[in-house]
């Protein structure tokens, strides 16, 4: 099975459900029981459950992502390794005329057949410690938080 294949599709279906709020979308990807883990961030949490985790994922957006301008850079072709695809990737958040949050982080999604049973996000070193920064200087009434 191409995992890289369903992967991408979940990315898509992921900024569809982010420019239309319709988290559903992302539904038909992930597992019942899916856990979503996300790493060395000070919003770290672990969040079991398919409607848990499209909850997360909205409130998360709602509350950090749509006061910023968004700016997605891919480091890596995603690539499989068994029933798990990788990828490596740049986010970058602004607003108004305040300088950039950037953080590279690692996504790691591992399926259970065609559905991802986990989803991983591992923030690279340094990133908690900028983010916390950015957030204490610029971050006024902002929550990244899924949880």
């Amino acid at each position: 099975m191409n995992l890289v294949k369903l992967f991408i599709e979940q990315r898509n279906a992921f900024e569809k459900a982010y420019e239309s709020d319709d988290w559903q979308r992302l539904a038909p990807f992930l597992s019942e029981e899916i856990t979503y883990r996300v790493m060395g961030m000070p919003f770290h949490c672990a969040i079991t459950g398919r409607q848990a985790v499209l909850n997360a994922m909205a409130k998360s957006v709602a509350n950090f992502d749509r006061h910023c301008k968004r700016n997605i850079v891919s480091l890596s072709t995603p690539r499989q390794e068994g029933n798990t695809v990788i990828t490596h990737g740049e986010l970058s958040y602004s607003r108004d005329n305040q300088p950039a949050i950037v953080s590279r982080l690692y996504e790691v999604a591992i399926f259970d057949g065609d559905h991802i049973s986990e989803l991983i996000d591992i923030y690279e070193a340094g990133c908690a410690e900028t983010y916390s920064s950015w957030m204490a200087e610029w971050g006024t009434g902002l929550d990244a938080a899924y949880i």
